[in-house]
């Protein structure tokens, strides 16, 4: 079976998706594109009917799953209405703009029928991937405690909708992965947030900076550090984490360097080759964990099975955002999960 994939959006992530079908992926194709300004010209790139609404992109018979690569704010419609239409989902992070609209998209899903999945592409990036690896084969013993560094001049998206304070901030767009990413490391869920969230260079987007320290169930303390309005030349690239052991350390740049620290001196254990993820949407090293993670999709679409990153870890995500901005605007740590 090839699983026909609609796509919805035609900006930088619904470019990213045409080419991982086009070819990077096997038993998959690009069945048709709707919505967006650029539609036509990603349509005629590659060679794909435009569809003028989401509901004819919906209608078509050679349409199983769609990509939803479009605003936050629209997530949840989309996904409600690709559910009804009974085509499976696969939603760009971060999932939706709260944890409601979270459970309306499972539960919408699940009453359907369909698949759904979020965009986790740092679970299929080799950097991190390798750093895992190595943390669960214990080469730095037990896990103490993490610390996850975004440090940046500037937020790359300075125009369009991203600025809109209504989809959400900055907190969500880069919470979405990095919160993912402490659950996937520390192998717990968070159980208590305390934060503070600035702007120091304009109120939009909103929430560039900030300073968060979550504790896990299983007691491990983890911190996030992230600033988009560091001066140049900042600290490093916009993911890095640190996993500390009770042996060792472990110094991973999501996208270079995975370097073990044991005893007097440091072992690179993996280095990812260079790209330009904002200016060279089709770099086949940017792409191959976006491919992976679309590849899983269809495989699981066609094996009638859950996908690698089942919604509920997406969500997970979102209610750690929610309960770092209501930290933020109260001043008290919140517990989770939310009530």
């Amino acid at each position: 079976m090839t699983v026909g994939v609609g796509i919805v959006g035609s900006g930088h992530m619904a470019r990213t998706y045409a080419q991982c079908l086009a070819v990077h992926t096997t038993g998959t194709r690009f069945a048709a594109i709707a919505g967006g300004s650029r539609a036509p010209l990603l349509a005629a790139e590659y060679s794909v009917p435009v569809e003028p609404s989401l509901d004819a992109l919906l209608a078509r018979s050679d349409v199983d799953a769609v990509i939803v690569a479009t605003p936050h704010s629209l997530h949840l419609p989309q996904t409600l209405a690709a559910a009804k239409a009974g085509r499976h989902v696969y939603v760009e992070k971060p999932m939706a703009l709260s944890v409601a609209e979270c459970d309306a998209m499972i539960a919408a899903c699940r009453a359907a029928g369909v698949i759904l999945t979020v965009n986790q592409v740092s679970r299929f990036r080799s950097s991190p991937r390798t750093a895992r690896d190595a943390l669960l084969e214990g080469r730095i013993g037990a896990l103490r405690t993490m610390h996850f560094t975004t440090s940046v001049p500037g937020y790359p998206h300075t125009k369009g909708w991203s600025n809109d304070p209504a989809e959400g901030g900055v907190i969500l767009d880069m919470g979405a992965h990095v919160f993912d990413q402490v659950r996937w490391f520390g192998g717990s869920e968070v159980r208590r947030v305390f934060a503070s969230l600035r702007d120091f260079t304009g109120p939009t987007p909103p929430h560039k900076s900030a300073m968060v320290q979550l504790e896990l169930a299983n007691g491990t303390p983890v911190q996030f550090w992230m600033s988009f309005e560091m001066p140049p030349p900042g600290l490093g690239s916009q993911a890095q984490v640190a996993l500390v052991g009770s042996e060792g350390i472990i110094d991973c740049d999501n996208y270079g360097a995975v370097r073990l620290g044991i005893g007097n001196g440091w072992e690179t254990l993996y280095v990812m080759p260079p790209f330009d993820g904002n200016r060279d949407a089709t770099s086949p090293v940017r792409l191959a964990a976006f491919a992976e993670q679309v590849q899983d999709f269809a495989d699981a679409i066609r094996g009638g099975r859950a996908p690698a990153v089942r919604p509920e870890e997406s969500r997970a995500a979102v209610e750690i955002v929610e309960a770092v901005v209501r930290s933020s605007e109260t001043g008290l740590a919140v517990e989770l999960p939310l009530g």
